[in-house]
């Protein structure tokens, strides 16, 4: 039992770490709570949370690892993750978003379909993920540890991460931070379709 608690802290915490670096969820966590609010953007964050259980049941059952050594299935999965991401950073840089369009012009908002797919695809199309899962597992999971203890770490990493980017949410949107970042909105939204497209061109350009 022991053992186990030790298992899961490390599992935890490598994967809290994890989650919290900057990445392409990150800035789309960070453009819809600019463009959409928060309603939205905590909707996009669990769809991001939902992702992860892709990932893990890809672990799980093996088909990480066949993602992993295909070098077709790598490049098919990679080269989508980077037309996705490529294709919402240039909506970012083309679009003439207000900072308070989604207060004034509700018309003019994602559903919350559509702002849910965002997270998810996002998250599911980023094969360097299901590779961080695949190490996570190996590393860590033993044969002593059963499916459903690994679909338990699976749920609790997926919950962390809607967590995470909920909580982001929350603090983007702050009626101070909101204050503060006003006059700058059309600069960062320009700049997070920069760093998507740049997330885009590292993912297309990397190694397996």
């Amino acid at each position: 039992m022991n053992d186990l608690y030790i298992q899961f802290f490390t599992l935890a915490t490598i994967h809290l770490f994890a989650v919290m670096s900057p990445g392409p969820d990150f800035a789309i966590i960070l453009k819809q709570s600019l463009s959409h609010g928060r309603k939205l953007s905590i909707i996009t964050s669990l769809g991001i949370g939902t992702g992860i259980l892709v990932h893990v049941l890809f672990c799980m059952f093996g088909l990480g690892m066949v993602i992993s050594e295909s070098k077709f299935l790598f490049n098919f999965i990679k080269i989508l993750g980077a037309i996705y991401l490529f294709y919402i950073g240039t909506k970012s840089l083309i679009q003439n978003v207000q900072f308070k369009t989604y207060v004034n012009n509700p018309t003019n908002q994602l559903s919350a379909l559509k702002s849910f797919r965002l997270g998810f695809l996002t998250n599911v199309l980023n094969p360097k993920a299901t590779l961080f899962f695949l190490s996570l597992y190996a590393t860590i999971i033993t044969d002593q540890t059963t499916i459903s203890v690994q679909a338990m770490y699976g749920l609790w990493m997926s919950a962390v991460t809607g967590l995470w980017f909920c909580l982001l949410s929350i603090m983007l949107t702050n009626a101070s931070v909101i204050q503060k970042i006003q006059k700058f909105t059309v600069i960062i939204q320009r700049g997070t379709g920069i760093v998507l497209i740049v997330f885009a061109i590292k993912l297309l350009f990397s190694n397996q």
